[in-house]
């Protein structure tokens, strides 16, 4: 697993959650973070993306990518975010990851 396939999986949890609560707050992150918005690797605000770069920098594993993906949300500093990710179990995020990664997907 690389650092945009991780990256990715973030926005999907997080999108997921959206759909649920419309917070605009959340809304407001997922619009700079969307790494589908354009054909290069990166997210609508590159600067999001550079950030999630800069704190995913050991190797990423399907077993360790939940922990990656706490540890990147815990250093946003917003409550919205951090609740909104740990609405989503470690069970759940690795069937989806495994799903994920199974499929063709941007990134790869």
């Amino acid at each position: 697993m690389n650092q945009f396939e991780l990256f990715c999986m973030v926005f999907y949890a997080l999108d997921a959650q959206w759909d649920e609560s419309q917070d605009p707050q959340l809304g407001e992150f997922l619009s700079s973070a969307n790494p589908f918005l354009f054909e290069d690797i990166g997210s609508a605000d590159p600067a999001v993306y550079s950030d999630f770069c800069q704190v995913i920098t050991e190797p990423i594993t399907l077993e360790n990518s939940y922990e990656l993906a706490t540890q990147y949300i815990a250093t946003l500093w917003k409550e919205v975010i951090a609740k909104a990710f740990s609405g989503i179990e470690q069970d759940e995020w690795m069937e989806c990851v495994q799903d994920y990664l199974a499929g063709p997907h941007k990134g790869a």
